[in-house]
């Protein structure tokens, strides 16, 4: 078998190689220059390892989703996950649990790293009282702004005979009557009875196809017609999916021709985030 050996002009140039290393490191400029670079590299390498373990290069996950939860739960959940929670902000809204989480920021699903600071509005444990205003003797559109502006909602609506048809003759809160100057919390409802004439009385059914839930309930309403069922399809999984929910049906139906319902009727509604079933 065929051995390699070092030829003359191989053991000349090794050895010129180290004695021209040693002169080079004999040099006392050349020797401190030498060191000062390795140091320097050394120093870099060891920097960028430290900000790689650091900062876990590369390592992110995607943001859980707090809104909807209580504030002790999500910081539960921030603890599992090694991030931080900052409360910046808090609103009162009506039919939210209270102390739960409206809003984040980040949004949920970005990509974020440990220790990220998460910033949270939640829903405040207690609401504003405001005045109940007087509506009796108010058409119900008039008297549903008048509540609304008032930072109140209209809840049920009941008819009664009566000489004045189609105004308001009562306003009630949890079933008693409630007095004008009355303090409530803010996002109460009231509801009304309306005057209306003997016989049956209909009205036109809204269309809904489309709409927000504020704004169906809304347009149910100033129709006379009461809110019924409200469901979500399996599309709408969170908080957030509520809130951009759009109706998709309703129950009953409006038909090519105008439909008509007995005042006071309850009117289904369906709501959904799918864009398909919306047909958009």
């Amino acid at each position: 078998m065929y051995m390699w050996q070092p030829t003359k002009t191989n053991k000349k140039n090794t050895v010129a190689g180290q004695r021209f290393l040693w002169r080079v490191w004999g040099n006392f400029y050349a020797r401190h220059l030498i060191v000062a670079v390795s140091v320097v590299a050394l120093a870099l390498l060891a920097v960028n390892l430290w900000l790689t373990i650091y900062t876990r290069h590369g390592q992110t996950f995607a943001l859980p989703n707090f809104t909807g939860l209580s504030l002790a739960d999500a910081q539960r959940l921030a603890k599992a996950k090694r991030l931080r929670l900052e409360v910046i902000d808090s609103v009162f809204i009506a039919g939210r649990v209270r102390g739960s989480v409206i809003e984040q920021n980040p949004k949920p699903e970005v990509r974020v790293k440990d220790n990220r600071t998460v910033f949270l509005t939640i829903n405040a444990m207690s609401a504003k009282k405001v005045s109940v205003p007087s509506v009796v003797g108010l058409s119900l559109r008039q008297a549903k702004a008048t509540i609304e502006l008032q930072g109140l909602e209209v809840g049920q609506l009941t008819f009664s005979y009566d000489i004045a048809p189609g105004n308001v003759i009562g306003q009630l809160y949890r079933g008693r009557q409630v007095k004008p100057n009355e303090q409530l919390e803010f996002g109460s409802k009231i509801n009304l009875i309306i005057g209306k004439n003997y016989g049956s009385e209909h009205t036109a059914l809204p269309q809904l196809g489309g709409l927000p839930l504020p704004l169906a309930r809304s347009h149910i309403i100033e129709a006379s017609l009461n809110v019924g069922l409200v469901k979500y399809d399996e599309s709408v999984k969170t908080l957030a999916d509520s809130l951009n929910a759009k109706v998709y049906a309703q129950h009953p139906a409006v038909t090519d021709r105008k439909t008509l319902l007995e005042v006071g009727s309850p009117v289904n509604i369906y709501l959904t985030v799918n864009a398909a079933r919306l047909g958009e």
